[in-house]
C-alpha cells in the first residue's frame, strides 16, 4: 500500500520580515519573507484492491487556521503517517517555505530535516510533479495549470498565485477566496497525480478510472470547488477513448481494463 498526500500552500508578505530596500517587485520573495495564510492537503491511498481518494481538506481545521496551527497540522499528519508527498512545484518553494515558517514557531518536525528531501534523483518521500513531467530539469518547466489541462482539469479558474496577497488583504470574503483556490489546486494536482500514475504503469487503467470519478465526486459535492466543475473536460479526465482501436478492424479489443492483451504485440 502507498498513501499519497497532496498539498499546497498560500503564502502573503510577512509584515514582521519585511524584503530588503531595492529588492525586485517582480520576484517571488525568498520564504524567510514570506508567512502562509492557506494549506490544504489531498490524500490518495494505492494499495491491492484498488485506489481510494479523500476529499480535499484545510490545514488548521476545517475553515484553515493561523500559520502556527497550520504548520502544526501539517507536521503532525505527515510525521504520523509518513506518506509520499505530491507537490507541484514542491521542492522550489512549499518545502522550503514549511521549513522556514517551522523555524519561525519553533515547530519541531525531525522529518523534515530527512536528507532523502534533499536528493533530486533518488528521494523517496516527496514526488514533484513538475520535476517528474521536465525529466528532473532537463526539459523546460511547466505551469500546474498547463499540465492540468492536458489531464482535462482547467487548472486556475480566476484567480491564480498572483492574486493572494490582494485577495486577503480584503478581508474574510477575500480570505475564503484564497482558501477556495488553495483547494482547487490540490484537487487539480490530484488530477496530474492520477494520470502520471497511470502513465507510469503504477495503476491500471481501471483503477485509475475509479480514482478519477472519486475525485470527481468530491468536486461535485464540495461546494468550494464548484468553480471547477463546468471547466473539466470529463472524457478527457476519465480517458474516455483510452484502449479503444483506431478504426473498424484495426487493433484488437480492450481487455477488461481497457489495455491491450499481450499477444496483440508478439
Amino acid at each position: 500500500m502507498t498513501t499519497f498526500v497532496v498539498f499546497d500552500f498560500e503564502a502573503i508578505l510577512d509584515k514582521d520580515n519585511p524584503l530588503p530596500e531595492g529588492a525586485d517587485p517582480d520576484r517571488v520573495p525568498a520564504v524567510s519573507h514570506l508567512a502562509i495564510v492557506s494549506g490544504a492537503t489531498l490524500a490518495i491511498v494505492v494499495e491491492d484492491a484498488g485506489i481510494r481518494v479523500y476529499p480535499p481538506r484545510l490545514l488548521g481545521g476545517p475553515s484553515g487556521g493561523d500559520e502556527a496551527a497550520i504548520v502544526r497540522d501539517f507536521v503532525k499528519r505527515v510525521g504520523d503517517k509518513r506518506p509520499v508527498l505530491v507537490s507541484w512545484n514542491g521542492r522550489g518553494f512549499d518545502l522550503p517555505l514549511v521549513l522556514a515558517r517551522a523555524m519561525r514557531h519553533g515547530v519541531v518536525a525531525p522529518w523534515l530535516w530527512n536528507r532523502d528531501f534533499e536528493d533530486r534523483y533518488r528521494g523517496q518521500n516527496h514526488l514533484d510533479l513538475q520535476d517528474a513531467v521536465s525529466m528532473r530539469g532537463a526539459g523546460r518547466a511547466s505551469r500546474m495549470a498547463s499540465f492540468a489541462c492536458l489531464c482535462g482539469f482547467p487548472g486556475k479558474v480566476g484567480v491564480d498565485g498572483s492574486d493572494v496577497e490582494g485577495l486577503w488583504a480584503k478581508g474574510p470574503e477575500g480570505r475564503e477566496a484564497v482558501r477556495r483556490y488553495n483547494l482547487a489546486d490540490v484537487a487539480s494536482e490530484a488530477a496530474i497525480l492520477l494520470r502520471l500514475l497511470v502513465c507510469r504503469g503504477d495503476i491500471t487503467l481501471h483503477d485509475y478510472r475509479e480514482g478519477a470519478r472519486a475525485l470527481l465526486a468530491h468536486v461535485d459535492g464540495d461546494e468550494r470547488l464548484a468553480v471547477l466543475r463546468p471547466e473539466i473536460d470529463r472524457e478527457v479526465f476519465l480517458l474516455a477513448d483510452a484502449g479503444k482501436p483506431e478504426g473498424e478492424g484495426q487493433g484488437e479489443a480492450p481487455d477488461a481494463d481497457g489495455e491491450a492483451p499481450a499477444h496483440a504485440f508478439r
